[in-house]
Order: C-alpha cells, then sequence, then structure tokens
C-alpha cells in the first residue's frame, strides 16, 4: 500500500508556515547566544576571583590583597548599575522675582527713617562743631589781647614765648608754650609786633 503523493496547494502551505517562522527561530537563537556569551563572561570572573582568593588564603601574613584581585572581586560582588537620567531642577527664577518685589519697597520705609533719623544727629553735630569753634576763636582772641598787653608792658624790649607763657601763669609745657609763639608769630604775620631774634619778640615799634 502506497501513500498518496503531496498536493501542491499543501506544500505552498508549509513552505509558507515554515519561512513565518525562521525569523523568530533565528532571533530567538540570537537572544540565547547573548545571553549564552554574559553568563559564560560571568563565569570566567567567579573563576578568576575564586582563584585569587584560593591563592590569598594560602599565604601568611597578606595585609591587603593586589590591585588585580580587588578589581576581579568588585566586578563579580557589584551589579552592573543601570544609568539613572537626572531629573532638572525646577526653576525658581519666578518665585524670586516675586519675593523680591514684595521685599524691595518693604524696605524703602526703613530707608527713609534712617535718613530722617539722621538729620537731627548731623544738626546737632553741626551745631557743636560751630559751638566748638567759636569758643576756640574767643579763646585765640583773648590770648592775642593778652599777649599784646604783655609786649606793651615790656616797654620796647623783647621778651621770648617761655616768659609770655610764664607772665600768662602757665605751667611751662611744650603745649602751653607752642600755642604763646603761634600767637606772637600770628602777630609778626599780621604787622602787630616785631621779630627781633630767634625766639625774641617785641611790641610793634
Amino acid at each position: 500500500m502506497t501513500s498518496a503523493p503531496a498536493s501542491p496547494s499543501s506544500v505552498e502551505a508549509t513552505t509558507t508556515l515554515l519561512k513565518a517562522e525562521l525569523p523568530r527561530l533565528e532571533a530567538h537563537q540570537q537572544s540565547l547566544e547573548k545571553e549564552l556569551a554574559a553568563v559564560t563572561e560571568r563565569l570566567e570572573s567567579v573563576r578568576s576571583a575564586l582563584t585569587a582568593l584560593q591563592t590569598l588564603s594560602g599565604v601568611p601574613h597578606v595585609l591587603e590583597a593586589s590591585q588585580e584581585v580587588q578589581e576581579a572581586v568588585a566586578a563579580v560582588a557589584e551589579p552592573v548599575a543601570e544609568p539613572v537620567a537626572s531629573v532638572p531642577a525646577p526653576r525658581r527664577s519666578g518665585a524670586k522675582k516675586a519675593a523680591a518685589k514684595k521685599t524691595g519697597p518693604a524696605k524703602k520705609p526703613a530707608r527713609n527713617a534712617k535718613s530722617s533719623a539722621a538729620k537731627p544727629s548731623a544738626v546737632k553735630k553741626s551745631e557743636a562743631k560751630s559751638a566748638a569753634k567759636a569758643d576756640d576763636k574767643e579763646q585765640a582772641n583773648g590770648l592775642t589781647r593778652q599777649v599784646l598787653d604783655i609786649l606793651a608792658d615790656a616797654k620796647g624790649g623783647t621778651v621770648r614765648a617761655r616768659d609770655v607763657a610764664k607772665v600768662l601763669g602757665r605751667d611751662g609745657s611744650p603745649g602751653d608754650i607752642n600755642a604763646v609763639r603761634s600767637t606772637l608769630d600770628r602777630l609778626v604775620a599780621t604787622s602787630r609786633a616785631d621779630r627781633a631774634g630767634r625766639g625774641l619778640y617785641r611790641e610793634r615799634a
């Protein structure tokens, strides 16, 4: 008994099915080959690490492993980390500008308060300076009058700054003598007294 030969239509249908299945099988084969390659590489890394650790365990007084062993252990122990996409921080420029607008007008009254508070103090300082200048001027005029009287009492004789300070009842300190000398020099400059020599003064003739 013999089997009937396959019809041409059934052969074509089978061929079509096989052609359709072939790409899926090839893709599956490639996927398996990639997995096999990864497993093989992992296996070699584990073997290398184990061999290195076994070698070190048999050597006494080993303080630290070599760099190659550490790299092999790290490759086995640490899983491959997937890259994580960095998320950009939200922009806060709008919030900062809004905060600046809110805080801006609030500072102006403080400046106005400072300026208004500074004006009375400035006026007081100016008045104090004017009063001090007036006192100094009054004292200078009084000292000038006294020095002129002493020169007149000398009746053409010469006097020194130290002598004038002594007649005025001052303690003869360098500051007092310099003040009298400055007054005498000012009188000479204004032609109200004459210089008779170095450090000597007399009444204007």
